[in-house]
């Protein structure tokens, strides 16, 4: 598997604002001035950063982010 299929998403149309992805996962996610996450690593390559993006599509509240393997 080759780390550009590994992708994280986020559906705006699902997301509730609740920062638990950029205030757990800051190496992946910035919030904006509205509050909507921005994902910074969209291909997760590092075993750390795979570990988190499970992490953060797991603790979702609204299920908005979606990690894809």
């Amino acid at each position: 598997m080759t780390e550009t299929t590994r992708t994280l998403k986020v559906d705006f149309k699902k997301c509730i604002k609740a920062g638990e992805c950029y205030y757990n996962h800051p190496d992946l996610f910035k919030a904006t001035e509205s509050y909507y996450p921005t994902i910074v690593v969209s291909h997760p390559s590092t075993a750390t950063e795979i570990r988190e993006a499970r992490e953060a599509a797991e603790v979702c509240p609204s299920g908005a982010i979606t990690f894809e393997e």
